[in-house]
């Protein structure tokens, strides 16, 4: 309580003499008769601002500032040594706040208000999931309608091109339609180049994909990312919720499916600011989007390159491998976020899953084997073979066909072309049987799955026979070793 207010309290409440207040309080009476008198309260004086130490270099620090406002308090000191020696930290950190605060002002912000159907705002995360047992740094992409505050997420192992497309197609499809803008940070997988104010140099393959729908592509001020602060908050949303304990899941697929399922639990428990459930409000809002075009854009990015003279193409530090017949030959690559697609003239000639890891190889091994044929003895040490995962009946027959001919791993080859026209499966049990009769050579597993590919007419009615005594006579069935034994004494 001020002096002030309690000198005229006592005097003019209680009606204590003057004297009595002043011997009270211990105070002059003359200051009593001063705080009567006074009907405003005193005012507390300000002593004037005391020169400091650091003020001689108050110019040097305003320019290294100004240069790069996010310079610490702690780099300051120590650009300051050679200035003036050594500076207590405290005294600096309290000097380089007081500056910053009088160089860059808290900026205000507009409260906007957004109508159905007209903006959706992106932006990527990233955070850790346990994805096949293995502890993966994970980037999600997230889109929001700001109306309904309704999120989209999806998880990808990168953040690409092709990811940003992918993951616009999802929230499209997820949201039941497209906004008339989207808004994007200047992310340089859509902008190779910001020109003055919101002009932006757009990359060849996002201008494309985004005439393909289409939408308004608006891009925040460099680095102002409040200017899309729903979607900002989404990506925190997401994190906290999804992430936070470390989610676990066999592949990306699973992952998502996760994710989608945490969204939708919430939807009912989130509300807007006139009291409407999320889900309430997205289904109003969902009905002001325009419709999806018939035909939506592939989420792909493609490239030209030349297949190697072992067959293969690199992407990414990655190697990816094409029928051999195609070596040497000009190619159109179709990177998805998930897989590959190799063209040759229009026609696809090779798919595979796509890999980030630098220096993997991923081949299929039925797109060498033709040039095995002819190299039977590079088989032993072949990269397709030895990355093969084989059934075990088919590795055994390699084994096998040591002791019934010449070119053992030839013959082998053969039999694993016989996999362009029939599935694993059916190779591994014709193989299976063929080691089983004794007989394990190429055309004994082309005759058992000729047989097994015939389908049974129906079942024959037995014939009566007129003398009974010819069913006691037994024929042995033919062995095929003996063919076999045959063929190699013609």
């Amino acid at each position: 309580m001020s002096q002030w207010a309690e000198i005229r309290h006592l005097h003019m409440v209680q009606q204590i003499p003057k004297k009595v207040v002043a011997r009270r309080l211990g105070v002059d009476v003359k200051t009593v008769r001063r705080a009567l008198e006074s009907v405003e309260g005193p005012v507390r004086r300000v002593s004037p601002r005391r020169g400091r130490r650091l003020d001689e270099h108050r110019g040097q620090i305003t320019r290294w500032l100004q240069q790069d406002p996010r310079l610490t308090a702690k780099r300051v000191r120590r650009l300051l040594v050679p200035l003036m020696g050594a500076v207590p930290g405290r005294t600096v950190r309290e000097y380089v706040a007081e500056l910053k605060a009088e160089l860059f002002p808290r900026e205000a912000y507009v409260h906007r208000t957004g109508r159905m159907g007209e903006s959706m705002e992106v932006d990527f995360g990233e955070s850790w999931a346990l994805i096949g047992g293995r502890v993966r740094k994970v980037r999600f992409f997230v889109a929001t309608l700001p109306y309904s505050n309704v999120y989209f997420a999806k998880a990808y192992p990168v953040e690409r091109l092709e990811c940003l497309m992918d993951g616009l197609n999802e929230a499209f499809r997820y949201f039941g339609g497209v906004p008339e803008r989207v808004v994007f940070d200047n992310t340089s997988l859509a902008v190779k180049k910001v020109l003055s104010g919101r002009d932006r140099e757009l990359t060849a393959g996002f201008d494309g994909f985004r005439g393909a729908y289409p939408f308004a592509a608006e891009f925040c001020a460099p680095a102002k990312g409040w200017e899309k602060g729903s979607v900002e908050t989404g990506v925190k949303y997401v994190r906290n919720n999804v992430f936070r304990p470390m989610p676990r899941a066999e592949n990306f697929a699973a992952l998502n499916e996760l994710i989608v399922q945490e969204l939708e639990a919430d939807l009912d428990a989130r509300t807007v600011e006139d009291g409407r459930t999320v889900r309430e409000a997205f289904q109003q809002e969902r009905e002001h989007l325009r419709a999806l075009p018939a035909h939506p854009p592939e989420a792909s990015l493609t490239v030209s390159r030349v297949v190697d003279k072992f067959g293969h193409v690199r992407e990414d530090g990655v190697h990816y491998s094409v029928p051999i017949e195609h070596a040497y030959r000009p190619v159109w690559v179709k990177l998805y976020h998930d897989r590959v697609r190799i063209v040759v003239h229009e026609k696809v000639v090779a798919e595979h899953h796509r890999s980030f890891t630098v220096g993997d190889k991923v081949i299929n091994p039925v797109h060498v084997l033709p040039l095995l044929e002819r190299k039977s003895r590079a088989v032993g040490e072949a990269t397709a073979i030895r990355q093969w995962e084989l059934p075990e009946a088919i590795g055994q027959l390699r084994y096998e066909l040591r002791g019934h001919t010449r070119n053992p791993d030839r013959e082998w080859v053969q039999v694993l072309r016989l996999l362009e026209d029939v599935s694993e499966r059916e190779l591994e049990e014709a193989a299976a049987e063929a080691i089983e009769r004794g007989s394990p050579r190429l055309e004994t597993i082309r005759l058992l799955l000729r047989h097994g590919s015939q389908q049974p007419t129906g079942r024959a009615e037995p014939v009566a026979l007129l003398r009974p005594d010819l069913a006691m006579i037994q024929v042995a069935e033919p062995s095929l070793a003996a063919y076999d034994t045959l063929w190699s004494q013609s």
